[in-house]
């Protein structure tokens, strides 16, 4: 969105304020989840939560468009629904993570990451809908593969060979099922209160960049066009 709010805002005439508001309800959505997520991927399954997250997510992006040329007020509603959807990814980060290989995590995110170069190139060829009907249609052909394919666990898979599954076991974090949270214990930790101000300083800085380098390299550094403005905010 950070990407095709630019041209988005051109040909619905939108001002600084109506484009921070449009950027900022994402965020609604995505804290009303924040605790929930993590207790129901926990319980539930990480598998399940995830890939509902991932369709909600994906059936928001694809409505994105229809919203935004209905009116405002929809586009807020899909933008928060959006929110909602894509943080069930971060729960299930921490169910994934846990029993995988956690050598690879940088890896997996890098490669997630990589899909914001694809987004200038297809808003500069097929226009900026096109960037939210491609990324939605991908999340249901996505989600039936990972209702067939993908496990919970990587010790649940069939097909995992013993040197994996040696591996993955020997790296794997064991824990005790939790019936009751012991909020009171663990807001009076202080490692807990460090974590909670470094994530917040973290998502601080790197969502405001994610969310406005594009607006930034555009109307402060007066790139030539949008597409130039959004391919060196998806590089630099």
């Amino acid at each position: 969105m950070s990407i095709a709010i630019l041209p988005m805002s051109q040909e619905f005439n939108w001002n600084s304020a109506t484009v921070g508001l449009i950027q900022s309800s994402f965020f609604g959505g995505y804290l009303l989840t924040q605790i929930f997520g993590g207790i129901w991927a926990d319980k539930i399954s990480g598998k399940l939560v995830f890939g509902f997250g991932v369709v909600w997510w994906s059936i928001a992006t694809v409505l994105t468009p229809i919203a935004a040329k209905i009116g405002l007020p929809f586009l807020l509603i899909m933008r928060a629904f959006m929110g909602i959807g894509e943080k069930k990814k971060e729960e299930f980060d921490l169910i994934c993570f846990e029993s995988t290989y956690l050598h690879l995590k940088g890896q997996i995110e890098d490669f997630h990451l990589n899909g914001l170069a694809i987004s200038p190139i297809l808003i500069h060829t097929f226009g900026w809908p096109s960037v939210f009907y491609s990324f939605g249609s991908l999340g249901g052909i996505w989600f039936a593969l990972w209702i067939k394919k993908a496990y919970s666990s990587r010790k649940e898979d069939p097909e995992l060979s013993p040197r994996e599954r040696k591996l993955i076991l020997g790296s794997s974090v064991s824990k005790e099922p939790v019936s009751v949270i012991p909020w009171k214990l663990i807001l009076s930790k202080a490692p807990v209160w460090a974590l909670i101000i470094s994530h917040f300083c973290h998502n601080w800085g790197t969502f405001v960049l994610l969310t406005w380098m594009p607006t930034y390299y555009n109307q402060v550094l007066k790139f030539i066009s949008l597409s130039q403005a959004c391919y060196v905010s998806c590089h630099g």
